[in-house]
């Protein structure tokens, strides 16, 4: 089956692309304007020659100066369209629509609801806004989203977006499984530095989590760094461990400089060592070297996310905020894990897990199964919607449908006024020009 694969934000796309491409599918990665650590060469030590890989680089920027036979012309001739990130508002302007829609956050409760912040709008917020008119319509049409059960921040838009619609698959495999095996940690140019930490230390906790705990902007963004500080600092003082503990993060996020006045301020800077911000195929191998690890521990609460999978990718025990009693009640199965959120219960793990240490290996060990399991469920779910595709007697009607629905897009009042906005900008700036 011909594949396309839109988008490529959090490497979700490259993880499909390759497992598919081994189930000898023709699979095309289409490269929006992605960041440096989510290209395919960030999340693979082997080489990708051997992979269709086509970069676009397109933004909200270049979405309002593409034609519809542009986008038409790109991306024809698949079966079968996966996308995240703007991939659903390039769908929807191109007359066609995703089989799949994968949200990595932003594209989901963001885009879809830009507003304006000044009265006339401005010039940079035009490409944005005209951007999540067609975004929200294209993630209406998708056929399916692939998200698990999640707070509300993800719950709500889904909701408002797709109201009519109850088509909703398990999250993707969120890593390519096969690459990682033993002495994976030995191809990381990080390898000497992880090597020094591990045997400088006897108990090492890991979070690669970019350092925001301020609650800012109105998604309220807190992935709970201060309570991992504080929880840490307690057990190093409480519990005479400051000679043979640390505790690794990565240097970057909102918060950083307040995670580091905070670490100065608890008195335990020799025990928390600092890593850049680096590539996954990094942190999985720096990840190796701990023996803890812990995810987010803000007032939100997820099921799972992408460092929840790659801790059990390198067998590793894990805490995060979870909140079990939610997903119970959703009948959601419970891997294997520690469920805190407060600086006395992560603290606590701690000292359980330097009194039990076989206990926490032994979860690694039943997480990294779990996570298998679920990989092949993942894969599986995928499957049967391309066979369900190929299938279907209804296709060319619902594209017809779609088309009709364009058409009444064309007249929205919203998109007329920015078009005429961008327009006099425009006319603005050539007259700059010749004057």
């Amino acid at each position: 089956m011909k594949i396309a694969c839109i988008g490529n934000m959090n490497n979700i796309m490259f993880q499909l692309m390759r497992y598919f491409t081994d189930e000898r599918h023709d699979v095309t990665l289409f490269l929006l304007d992605e960041h440096d650590h989510f290209s395919p060469q960030a999340d693979s030590f082997d080489s990708i020659e051997k992979y269709k890989i086509i970069d676009l680089g397109w933004n909200f920027d270049h979405f309002i100066k593409l034609s519809r036979d542009k986008i038409k012309e790109t991306f024809k001739g698949f079966e079968f369209y996966i996308g995240t990130d703007i991939a659903p508002a390039l769908m929807y302007k191109g007359g066609m629509y995703l089989d799949v829609f994968i949200p990595h956050g932003s594209d989901l409760y963001d885009y879809p609801f830009a507003k304006y912040r000044n009265l006339p709008a401005q010039n940079w917020e035009i490409p944005k806004f005209i951007t999540g008119i067609f975004q929200k319509r294209g993630i209406a049409e998708a056929s399916s989203i692939s998200a698990d059960m999640g707070d509300e921040v993800i719950e709500k838009p889904i909701r408002l977006i797709r109201y009519h619609k109850k088509e909703r698959i398990i999250s993707p495999p969120i890593l390519y499984l096969k690459q990682y095996g033993d002495g994976y940690e030995k191809k990381s140019s990080f390898c000497k530095k992880i090597q020094e930490i591990r045997n400088k230390f006897n108990f090492i906790v890991f979070q690669h989590s970019s350092q925001d705990w301020s609650s800012r902007g109105i998604h309220r963004i807190n992935k709970g760094n201060d309570i991992l500080i504080k929880a840490f600092a307690n057990y190093l003082k409480r519990n005479n461990y400051i000679s043979d503990s640390a505790l690794v993060v990565l240097e970057y996020g909102q918060d950083l400089n307040k995670s580091k006045e905070l670490i100065k301020e608890l008195k335990i800077e020799n025990n928390v060592i600092w890593l850049p911000k680096m590539h996954r195929k990094d942190i999985l191998a720096s990840i190796s070297a701990s023996d803890i690890c812990v995810g987010e521990l803000g007032e939100r609460h997820w099921y799972c996310y992408s460092c929840i999978f790659e801790f059990m990718a390198m067998k590793k025990p894990l805490i995060h905020h979870r909140n079990d009693k939610h997903y119970k009640n959703l009948s959601m199965e419970l891997y294997p894990m520690v469920d805190a959120s407060s600086v006395d219960e992560v603290e606590n793990v701690f000292i359980d897990y330097r009194n039990h240490p076989d206990r926490y290996i032994k979860m690694g060990e039943e997480v990294y199964l779990w996570l298998h399991k679920r990989t092949e469920q993942c894969l599986q779910v995928y499957r049967d919607k391309m066979i369900q595709k190929q299938s279907n007697k209804f296709l060319s009607n619902k594209l017809s449908m779609l088309l009709i629905k364009q058409l009444s897009l064309a007249f929205n009042p919203q998109l007329i006024y920015s078009q005429l906005l961008l327009k006099m900008y425009s006319l603005q700036a050539k007259w700059r020009g010749i004057n």
